[in-house]
């Protein structure tokens, strides 16, 4: 005789049914979900777009850290960002290279259970970040110097160096640079280019303190310490305005301006040589305008003491 099953059971078979389509319907949701994820993260990656690449699943796995599918993807997701940075590092675009650094040490509390995943470190990211730095420092070094602007040059070492002043690559980078400036200096002192060399020495007499201090109180490379710049520079400054008068009495105005000008570069504030420049300009001007002394010659102002312009 067939018995029907009680209204219980029957109960109780529905909500296991509906457990189990419950159940059934979230994980086709959660991997569509996953899905979508792959494919935009894909596209993001692609497109550059770390941040929301790591977004897609940083949302997934913080719905549920369990699945395995999420965790591997996930894990995945970061590699792949973190390759691209060294990618744009060992093709020199430092710049992109910290940007994706950045990103992943900042987010690294929000995945650091993954760690163990992970080819890297969140401490391998930082050092990355530093690297990229020093080398678009370097970069930038070289930029300055090449354009002559000395004191930039040295700027941008210390800078880094306040960032990171016990770093040991941070303090040999900056030194070299130092020496590498002081040798430019050395070299124009002695061949007589003393606009360059004042330049030169200037800049580093006004860092000296700095690099004095990273050497541990030696001179640079047992290059010139603070007395001998200034003593350089003071010799730089005497022999431009020697030869500015020498020339001015010649007549010779352009060139006479031309080593007051130099003479400026590294002492902008020199109140007597910016009045000789005045004065010389202003002659040659007068000169040009009325056709005499051949455009480099003009006709020395009267009146001045010792051949010197009359400056008051």
């Amino acid at each position: 005789m067939n018995r029907k099953p009680s209204p219980t059971l029957v109960l109780k078979g529905l909500a296991v049914l509906a457990a189990t389509l419950v159940i059934a319907g979230c994980a086709s949701t959660q991997r569509r979900a996953l899905g979508r994820a792959t494919a935009s993260s894909a596209g993001a990656l692609a497109s550059g777009d770390y941040e929301r690449a790591l977004d897609l699943y940083q949302k997934l796995y913080e719905e549920d850290r369990a699945d395995g599918k999420v965790v591997s993807n996930y894990a995945s997701v970061i590699e792949e960002v973190k390759a691209a940075g060294d990618d744009a590092a060992n093709k020199g675009s430092y710049a992109s290279a910290q940007a994706v650094y950045r990103i992943l040490a900042s987010r690294w509390d929000g995945f650091s259970a993954l760690g163990r995943r992970l080819s890297f470190k969140k401490p391998d990211l930082e050092a990355a970040w530093k690297d990229c730095r020093l080398a678009l420092c370097e970069r930038q070094f070289r930029q300055e110097v090449g354009a002559g602007n000395f004191a930039k040059a040295l700027a941008v070492y210390q800078s880094v160096r306040r960032d990171y002043p016990e770093d040991a690559a941070v303090k040999s980078l900056y030194l070299h640079g130092a020496s590498e400036i002081a040798s430019m200096a050395e070299t124009a002192l002695a061949a007589g280019d003393y606009a360059l060399a004042g330049r030169t020495g200037g800049a580093l007499l006004k860092s000296a303190d700095s690099f004095v201090t990273a050497a541990a109180g030696a001179a640079v490379e047992g290059r010139p310490g603070g007395d001998a710049l200034a003593q350089m520079v003071r010799t730089c400054a005497l022999e431009l305005t020697s030869s500015g008068f020498v020339e001015y009495r010649k007549g010779n105005l352009e060139s006479a301006i031309a080593c007051w000008d130099g003479l400026l570069t590294f002492d902008p504030d020199n109140a007597e040589i910016k009045k000789a420049v005045e004065t010389a300009r202003a002659q040659l001007a007068k000169s040009k305008g009325s056709g005499k002394g051949g455009g480099s010659r003009g006709s020395v102002a009267k009146g001045g003491r010792g051949g010197r312009p009359p400056l008051i």
